[in-house]
Protein backbone atom coordinates (compact mmCIF):
# COMPACT_ATOMS: atom_id res chain seq x y z
CA UNK A 1 0.00 0.00 0.00
CA UNK A 2 1.16 3.59 -0.94
CA UNK A 3 2.19 5.36 2.69
CA UNK A 4 2.55 9.29 3.10
CA UNK A 5 5.53 9.43 1.13
CA UNK A 6 4.30 8.20 -2.22
CA UNK A 7 0.71 9.64 -1.67
CA UNK A 8 2.50 12.89 -1.23
CA UNK A 9 5.38 12.34 -4.28
CA UNK A 10 1.84 11.50 -6.04
CA UNK A 11 0.25 15.03 -5.21
CA UNK A 12 3.36 17.15 -6.55
CA UNK A 13 2.85 15.28 -9.55
CA UNK A 14 -0.74 16.03 -10.10
CA UNK A 15 -0.13 19.81 -9.35
CA UNK A 16 0.19 20.57 -13.47
CA UNK A 17 -3.30 19.79 -12.98
CA UNK A 18 -3.93 22.58 -10.69
CA UNK A 19 -5.51 25.82 -12.74
CA UNK A 20 -7.17 23.42 -15.29
CA UNK A 21 -10.54 23.38 -16.53
CA UNK A 22 -12.42 19.93 -16.80
CA UNK A 23 -13.54 19.42 -20.22
CA UNK A 24 -14.77 15.42 -19.14
CA UNK A 25 -15.01 13.50 -16.44
CA UNK A 26 -16.59 10.27 -15.92
CA UNK A 27 -16.79 6.54 -14.33
CA UNK A 28 -14.94 3.96 -16.78
CA UNK A 29 -17.38 0.90 -17.55
CA UNK A 30 -14.91 -0.92 -16.08
CA UNK A 31 -15.86 0.16 -12.57
CA UNK A 32 -19.35 -0.10 -12.90
CA UNK A 33 -18.42 -4.03 -12.22
CA UNK A 34 -17.84 -3.03 -8.66
CA UNK A 35 -20.72 -2.11 -6.32
CA UNK A 36 -18.92 1.45 -4.73
CA UNK A 37 -18.88 3.06 -7.66
CA UNK A 38 -22.07 1.54 -9.40
CA UNK A 39 -24.85 4.56 -10.35
CA UNK A 40 -22.00 6.82 -9.78
CA UNK A 41 -21.28 8.22 -12.81
CA UNK A 42 -24.09 11.34 -12.99
CA UNK A 43 -22.45 12.51 -9.50
CA UNK A 44 -19.05 12.95 -11.06
CA UNK A 45 -20.43 14.57 -14.20
CA UNK A 46 -20.96 17.60 -12.01
CA UNK A 47 -17.12 18.54 -12.19
CA UNK A 48 -17.30 19.12 -16.34
CA UNK A 49 -16.77 22.81 -16.40
CA UNK A 50 -15.19 22.90 -13.12
CA UNK A 51 -11.64 24.38 -12.91
CA UNK A 52 -8.98 22.56 -10.37
CA UNK A 53 -8.24 24.82 -7.69
CA UNK A 54 -6.01 22.50 -4.96
CA UNK A 55 -4.95 19.30 -5.27
CA UNK A 56 -3.78 18.20 -0.73
CA UNK A 57 -3.27 15.92 1.10
CA UNK A 58 -4.30 14.40 4.53
CA UNK A 59 -2.17 11.52 5.74
CA UNK A 60 -2.75 9.06 2.80
CA UNK A 61 -5.79 10.43 1.24
CA UNK A 62 -5.41 13.13 -1.28
CA UNK A 63 -8.29 15.76 -1.56
CA UNK A 64 -9.20 17.50 -5.17
CA UNK A 65 -10.46 20.86 -4.56
CA UNK A 66 -12.24 22.91 -7.47
CA UNK A 67 -14.17 26.18 -8.26
CA UNK A 68 -17.11 25.06 -6.65
CA UNK A 69 -18.04 23.89 -3.08
CA UNK A 70 -18.03 20.10 -3.85
CA UNK A 71 -14.76 18.15 -3.44
CA UNK A 72 -13.39 14.43 -4.45
CA UNK A 73 -11.90 12.15 -1.39
CA UNK A 74 -9.54 10.13 -3.25
CA UNK A 75 -7.36 6.86 -1.47
CA UNK A 76 -5.26 4.67 -3.36
CA UNK A 77 -5.77 1.87 -0.86
CA UNK A 78 -3.29 -1.17 -2.00
CA UNK A 79 -2.48 -0.61 -5.57
CA UNK A 80 -4.53 2.41 -6.69
CA UNK A 81 -2.36 4.78 -9.29
CA UNK A 82 -2.71 7.98 -10.92
CA UNK A 83 -1.66 8.52 -14.61
CA UNK A 84 -1.10 11.68 -16.76
CA UNK A 85 -0.75 12.19 -20.17
CA UNK A 86 -0.17 15.81 -22.42
CA UNK A 87 -1.50 16.58 -25.41
CA UNK A 88 -4.53 13.86 -25.41
CA UNK A 89 -2.76 10.77 -25.42
CA UNK A 90 -4.52 7.72 -24.93
CA UNK A 91 -3.14 6.13 -21.35
CA UNK A 92 -2.70 2.75 -22.26
CA UNK A 93 -0.66 1.88 -19.01
CA UNK A 94 -3.79 2.31 -16.84
CA UNK A 95 -4.58 -1.70 -17.02
CA UNK A 96 -7.36 -1.43 -14.57
CA UNK A 97 -8.82 2.12 -15.00
CA UNK A 98 -11.55 3.44 -12.68
CA UNK A 99 -11.99 7.29 -13.08
CA UNK A 100 -10.77 9.75 -16.15
CA UNK A 101 -10.53 13.20 -16.32
CA UNK A 102 -9.61 15.15 -19.23
CA UNK A 103 -8.76 18.76 -19.45
CA UNK A 104 -9.42 21.69 -22.21
CA UNK A 105 -5.76 22.05 -22.59
CA UNK A 106 -5.57 18.80 -23.65
CA UNK A 107 -3.77 16.95 -20.16
CA UNK A 108 -5.44 12.93 -19.57
CA UNK A 109 -5.48 11.85 -16.41
CA UNK A 110 -6.40 8.29 -14.90
CA UNK A 111 -7.28 6.39 -11.51
CA UNK A 112 -6.07 3.03 -12.00
CA UNK A 113 -6.76 0.44 -9.31
CA UNK A 114 -6.19 -3.07 -9.53
CA UNK A 115 -7.42 -4.54 -6.59
CA UNK A 116 -9.94 -2.24 -6.19
CA UNK A 117 -9.31 -0.90 -2.35
CA UNK A 118 -9.11 2.63 -3.69
CA UNK A 119 -11.67 5.13 -2.72
CA UNK A 120 -13.19 7.69 -4.73
CA UNK A 121 -15.43 9.84 -3.06
CA UNK A 122 -17.61 13.31 -3.48
CA UNK A 123 -18.50 15.63 -0.53
CA UNK A 124 -20.84 18.20 -0.26
CA UNK A 125 -17.38 20.61 0.84
CA UNK A 126 -14.27 20.70 2.18
CA UNK A 127 -15.78 21.54 5.65
CA UNK A 128 -17.88 17.81 4.91
CA UNK A 129 -14.52 16.45 4.59
CA UNK A 130 -13.39 16.97 7.83
CA UNK A 131 -15.70 15.74 9.84
CA UNK A 132 -14.97 12.61 8.08
CA UNK A 133 -13.62 10.02 10.42
CA UNK A 134 -10.49 8.73 8.92
CA UNK A 135 -9.62 12.37 7.94
CA UNK A 136 -10.49 14.47 11.36
CA UNK A 137 -9.22 11.30 13.76
CA UNK A 138 -5.72 11.68 11.87
CA UNK A 139 -2.74 12.39 14.27
CA UNK A 140 0.90 13.99 13.43
CA UNK A 141 1.24 14.26 9.65
CA UNK A 142 4.63 12.69 9.87
CA UNK A 143 5.40 14.63 7.43
CA UNK A 144 5.34 18.39 9.14
CA UNK A 145 8.75 19.98 9.34
CA UNK A 146 10.10 20.77 11.95
CA UNK A 147 8.63 17.23 13.17
CA UNK A 148 6.86 18.12 16.24
CA UNK A 149 8.89 15.65 18.71
CA UNK A 150 7.45 17.10 21.97
CA UNK A 151 3.52 16.15 20.87
CA UNK A 152 4.65 12.88 19.73
CA UNK A 153 6.35 12.10 22.92
CA UNK A 154 3.52 13.19 24.73
CA UNK A 155 0.86 11.02 22.61
CA UNK A 156 3.60 8.07 23.05
CA UNK A 157 2.54 8.56 26.84
CA UNK A 158 -1.37 8.06 26.40
CA UNK A 159 -3.22 5.48 28.41
CA UNK A 160 -4.64 3.90 24.94
CA UNK A 161 -0.64 3.11 23.96
CA UNK A 162 1.72 2.29 26.78
CA UNK A 163 1.07 -1.09 27.24
CA UNK A 164 1.87 -2.24 23.26
CA UNK A 165 4.63 -2.92 20.88
CA UNK A 166 6.13 0.14 19.71
CA UNK A 167 5.82 -1.47 15.84
CA UNK A 168 1.96 -1.73 16.25
CA UNK A 169 1.26 1.90 17.28
CA UNK A 170 3.66 3.71 14.37
CA UNK A 171 0.55 2.17 11.89
CA UNK A 172 -1.87 3.74 14.10
CA UNK A 173 -2.67 6.96 12.15
CA UNK A 174 -4.19 8.73 15.19
CA UNK A 175 -0.82 8.85 16.17
CA UNK A 176 1.40 9.55 13.30
CA UNK A 177 -0.17 9.70 9.57
CA UNK A 178 1.39 8.18 6.89
CA UNK A 179 3.51 5.39 8.19
CA UNK A 180 2.95 1.66 6.89
CA UNK A 181 4.84 -1.10 7.27
CA UNK A 182 8.11 0.17 4.82
CA UNK A 183 8.70 3.18 6.96
CA UNK A 184 7.83 1.78 10.35
CA UNK A 185 10.66 -0.84 9.98
CA UNK A 186 12.86 1.61 8.54
CA UNK A 187 12.36 4.29 11.53
CA UNK A 188 12.97 1.68 13.73
CA UNK A 189 16.30 0.08 12.26
CA UNK A 190 17.27 3.74 12.12
CA UNK A 191 16.59 4.79 15.91
CA UNK A 192 18.04 1.18 16.59
CA UNK A 193 14.90 -0.02 18.25
CA UNK A 194 13.47 -3.58 18.86
CA UNK A 195 9.95 -3.08 16.96
CA UNK A 196 8.92 -5.98 20.38
CA UNK A 197 9.67 -3.48 22.52
CA UNK A 198 6.80 -2.29 24.92
CA UNK A 199 6.24 1.74 24.73
CA UNK A 200 6.47 2.26 28.27
CA UNK A 201 9.80 1.11 28.73
CA UNK A 202 11.05 3.08 26.06
CA UNK A 203 13.55 5.73 27.79
CA UNK A 204 13.63 9.57 26.70
CA UNK A 205 16.26 9.39 24.28
CA UNK A 206 14.98 6.31 22.53
CA UNK A 207 11.76 8.13 22.20
CA UNK A 208 13.84 11.34 20.58
CA UNK A 209 15.62 9.18 18.12
CA UNK A 210 12.64 7.58 16.88
CA UNK A 211 10.78 11.66 16.25
CA UNK A 212 13.71 12.30 14.68
CA UNK A 213 14.03 8.55 12.50
CA UNK A 214 10.48 8.89 11.29
CA UNK A 215 10.67 12.31 10.41
CA UNK A 216 14.34 11.16 8.35
CA UNK A 217 12.85 8.66 6.85
CA UNK A 218 9.71 10.13 5.50
CA UNK A 219 11.78 12.99 3.87
CA UNK A 220 14.37 10.52 2.63
CA UNK A 221 11.24 8.86 0.49
CA UNK A 222 9.63 11.45 -0.88
CA UNK A 223 12.94 13.17 -2.31
CA UNK A 224 13.46 9.66 -3.58
CA UNK A 225 9.64 9.26 -5.41
CA UNK A 226 8.59 6.91 -3.10
CA UNK A 227 9.27 2.98 -2.64
CA UNK A 228 8.46 1.05 -5.93
CA UNK A 229 7.80 -2.04 -4.18
CA UNK A 230 5.51 -3.33 -5.76
CA UNK A 231 2.31 -1.65 -8.11
CA UNK A 232 3.83 1.42 -6.90
CA UNK A 233 4.61 4.25 -9.66
CA UNK A 234 5.03 7.95 -10.19
CA UNK A 235 1.90 9.45 -12.44
CA UNK A 236 4.44 9.54 -15.08
CA UNK A 237 4.73 5.91 -15.55
CA UNK A 238 8.55 6.02 -13.35
CA UNK A 239 9.63 4.17 -10.42
CA UNK A 240 10.37 5.85 -7.25
CA UNK A 241 13.77 4.50 -5.95
CA UNK A 242 13.10 4.85 -1.89
CA UNK A 243 14.04 0.42 -2.06
CA UNK A 244 17.06 1.04 -3.25
CA UNK A 245 18.07 2.66 0.09
CA UNK A 246 15.86 0.85 2.33
CA UNK A 247 18.19 -0.69 5.35
CA UNK A 248 15.79 -3.78 6.32
CA UNK A 249 12.47 -3.72 4.65
CA UNK A 250 12.52 -6.98 2.46
CA UNK A 251 16.09 -7.64 3.00
CA UNK A 252 18.27 -10.25 4.01
CA UNK A 253 20.98 -8.92 5.69
CA UNK A 254 21.76 -5.98 7.68
CA UNK A 255 23.25 -2.66 5.76
CA UNK A 256 24.81 -1.84 9.22
CA UNK A 257 26.26 -4.73 10.29
CA UNK A 258 25.39 -7.51 7.75
CA UNK A 259 23.36 -9.83 10.80
CA UNK A 260 20.62 -11.89 9.10
CA UNK A 261 16.89 -9.71 9.10
CA UNK A 262 14.61 -10.64 10.92
CA UNK A 263 10.94 -10.70 9.80
CA UNK A 264 7.93 -10.90 11.98
CA UNK A 265 4.14 -10.58 12.42
CA UNK A 266 2.58 -8.42 14.58
CA UNK A 267 -0.99 -8.09 14.54
CA UNK A 268 -1.12 -9.39 11.66
CA UNK A 269 1.12 -6.93 9.77
CA UNK A 270 4.92 -7.70 8.77
CA UNK A 271 8.08 -5.92 10.40
CA UNK A 272 11.64 -6.16 9.23
CA UNK A 273 14.14 -5.71 11.63
CA UNK A 274 18.13 -6.42 12.98
CA UNK A 275 18.11 -8.34 16.19
CA UNK A 276 21.90 -6.66 16.86
CA UNK A 277 21.40 -3.19 15.54
CA UNK A 278 17.86 -2.92 17.34
CA UNK A 279 17.71 -3.65 21.22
Amino acid sequence: MPEGPEVECVKNALQKLVGEKIKKIGLTEQSQKYKKYQGKSKQFEYFIGKTIRKITRYGKYLVWEFDSKKVILNHLGMTGMWYLSNNGEDIKSATHPKLFIETVSGINAVFSDIRNFGQLRIFNNLSEIKKYSPIKDLGIDGLTLPFPTELFIKKLDEKKYVNKQIANILLDQKLVAGIGNIYKSESLHLAKIDPRKIVKNLSLEEKKRLASAISQILQKAVKSGGSSISTYRLPSGEEGSGQQWHQVYRKQYCANCNSKIEKIIQNKRTTYFCPKCQK
